[in-house]
């Protein structure tokens, strides 16, 4: 089990912000999950997280919708604008919880941010 958690790198975000990206992707996908057996997997297993980098807006949505297609969980996270990006930026993605080969399947080729 693990989640991966997916950033745009073109969009030039400091620290302090993918970081809060990545969480708000994070808390999506488990509250989008709760009281499912994978989340529940996952959070026995010891929360296992992946976090990786999309090149940019459309290669963030090809994996949005590769994964969606292979019917795993996709939490993507759009920005309100209030400090580094405009509003209505798509910053990150949450594919999973689940089956760890299910996410590799979609994420295999994705470097480590």
């Amino acid at each position: 089990m693990k989640l991966a958690l997916v950033l745009r790198a073109d969009l030039g975000m400091g620290r302090g912000k993918i970081a809060a990206q990545a969480a708000h992707a994070a808390v999506a996908a488990v509250l989008a999950g709760l009281g499912g057996a994978d989340v529940d997997a996952w959070l026995r297993d010891g929360q296992p997280k992946v976090v990786l980098r999309a090149d940019d807006a459309e290669h963030l949505d090809a994996l949005a919708s590769q994964a969606a297609a292979a019917g795993l969980p996709v939490q993507v996270i759009t920005d309100a604008g209030r400090t580094q990006v405009p509003a209505g930026t798509q910053t990150c993605l949450a594919i999973g919880p689940a089956g760890a080969a299910r996410i590799d399947a979609v994420t295999a080729d994705l470097a480590l941010l």
